[in-house]
């Protein structure tokens, strides 16, 4: 099973053919549109605000329901289950504070969808992937949303970040960025993230990073090979 998440950077219509080519099974994309054109082999879940810059989920081949739990103003996280491989999946694009500047009654962090979800998330073979828009190099010493907390909790509910399980590098450390700040080599930060639930293993993790992708957006696809028992 290969899950890949990829922020886009808008317009996936012109951009769906490449990551197909590297034949995800689930795609977690964000910056995307509402109403996009896809294989009919692929089902298509989006949630967001604006039409043409939303989070969405590609699937293949694979049943796909929203969870009830899912909650209009998160911005934007989208539960998922996914009975074909009896996998529950949070994509994620998380706004952070900026959730506010759309609504008061937005949330944007990461902290209470795990609460939410927790018992869900906890029940075994659980993924969440997507663009955090974090790191802990951007921690303080009293930050109500810093990304070691979240990494913390996650590891609770029983999930790591296949990246980083994979590479034994540092969170903080990563020598392979997923993000381009304004498509600056200077500025370059790893931001996307996908973490497993401890029963399931990974066979392979990469981050796409060739000139290719570059073109593309300015965040590079982070794709994960997970073994299926």
């Amino acid at each position: 099973m290969r899950i890949i998440t990829w922020n886009c950077n808008r317009a996936f219509r012109n951009k769906l053919e490449v990551l197909l080519d590297l034949k995800p099974d689930v795609a977690v994309i964000q910056e995307c549109e509402r109403d996009l054109e896809v294989p009919p082999e692929y089902k298509y879940i989006w949630t967001g605000v604006l039409p043409k810059m939303g989070l969405g989920i590609l699937t293949r081949d694979l049943e796909a329901r929203v969870e009830p739990q899912a909650d209009s103003t998160w911005t934007f996280f989208l539960p998922i289950t996914l009975p074909n491989l009896r996998l529950n999946l949070l994509g994620t694009w998380a706004f952070n504070g900026r959730a506010n500047k759309i609504s008061p009654e937005r949330i944007g962090t990461v902290a209470p969808v795990l609460e939410r979800l927790a018992p869900w998330l906890q029940s075994g073979r659980s993924v969440m992937a997507g663009d955090f828009n974090q790191n802990i190099i951007w921690d303080t010493p009293r930050g109500t949303n810093n990304f070691r907390m979240i990494v913390h909790r996650l590891r609770q509910l029983g999930l790591r970040s296949a990246y980083h399980e994979a590479t034994l590098e540092g969170y903080g450390a990563e020598k392979h960025a997923t993000h381009l700040f304004r498509r600056k080599a200077s500025d370059q930060y790893h931001i996307d993230y996908c973490f497993l639930h401890h029963s399931l293993e990974w066979s392979n993790v990469e981050v796409k990073s060739s000139p290719e992708w570059c073109s593309l957006s300015d965040h590079f696809p982070l794709v994960i090979d997970v073994v299926d028992p």
